[in-house]
């Protein structure tokens, strides 16, 4: 724990400029506030779901924080020379790309619904999706790594357990365990967690629903794996080639965006739990520690949801 925050510690005094980082917390204050008074992301994408225009518009939605983060970077660390980096502009926009096409596809879900006697089933929806997103996420980062030269430098962007120390990780979730409990006492908390409540339903005690429940919960941390490679692992390094630590905040910011639609409380905390996850990552190469926090966080939740509503 102590080289943990011994991480942390040389992040604030190295990189962190205090009046950058309050405009970002500004900034993204206002985005939760405009998103949680005026659903913006319903409103802004909804609309186009099911077009081609659903995808394009999810690269503009993507764009805003990776872009304010961005220029707020280059006007307070003073660095115009990324104007003219055309690499680093080719990163970003296929970051924002590869993402954005995670949240367009959807065909996957019509063409179960025909094989299904056009029947939907919420358990086979949400299931397939949890494995299409996570292969989209990993065949994009996969091919980003092959083209260019990446795969020569390092592992599958951090994808390794040599030298990591996996105990401290576990301690982290310990810390966590009160939150999570404090949280599953909440209504907005309670109403979108356990996930599997709204289409799996039936006893526990019952086999098949019982091995529904752990089917669709392993895809659940599948689609977290796959979550945590592209932010903590491709992300920050894609962009740490020409940022060093400054790529923490602005992958941490375009995080918070994912979770629009969330607790509001989740999508806060998602901030500083990127931030968190990103040190860890970036002065460890490995991305398992950030798995194991990420994945266990999200188990813990379901299980506080299930015993929330239980009680």
């Amino acid at each position: 724990m102590r080289k943990l925050f011994g991480y942390f510690k040389t992040f604030w005094k190295e990189e962190v400029k205090l009046s950058y980082l309050l405009v970002m917390i500004g900034f993204l204050a206002l985005s939760i506030f405009l998103e949680y008074n005026y659903k913006l992301t319903s409103n802004i994408l909804g609309p186009y779901r099911k077009t081609l225009s659903h995808y394009f518009a999810n690269i503009v939605f993507f764009s805003i924080p990776v872009i304010f983060s961005v220029l707020a970077y280059i006007y307070f660390y003073k660095r115009t020379d990324l104007f003219k980096n055309t690499a680093f502009w080719f990163v970003l926009l296929y970051i924002v790309s590869a993402f954005s096409l995670r949240g367009y596809v959807y065909q996957h879900r019509d063409w179960i619904i025909a094989m299904n006697d056009s029947v939907y089933d919420g358990f086979l929806i949400r299931s397939s999706n949890q494995v299409i997103k996570a292969l989209l996420v990993l065949v994009t980062v996969f091919v980003f790594w092959k083209v260019s030269g990446h795969s020569r430098e390092t592992a599958f962007y951090g994808f390794k357990l040599k030298g990591v120390d996996i105990k401290p990780y576990f301690i982290l979730l310990l810390f966590m365990l009160p939150l999570i409990a404090i949280a599953s006492t909440q209504a907005d908390f309670l109403r979108k967690y356990p996930t599997f409540a709204t289409f799996i339903k039936g006893s526990l005690y019952d086999p098949i629903t019982f091995a529904k429940l752990i089917f669709y919960e392993f895809l659940y941390g599948f689609d977290y794996v796959a979550i945590e490679l592209f932010f903590r692992g491709f992300m920050l390094y894609a962009i740490s080639r020409f940022l060093g630590k400054g790529s923490i905040l602005i992958m941490a910011t375009m995080y918070v965006f994912i979770h629009f639609g969330k607790p509001m409380g989740e999508t806060i905390s998602s901030f500083f739990g990127g931030i968190i996850l990103g040190v860890i990552a970036y002065e460890t190469n490995s991305i398992i520690g950030g798995i194991i926090v990420h994945c266990g966080i999200a188990y813990m939740m379901e299980i506080g949801g299930f015993w929330g509503n239980a009680l």
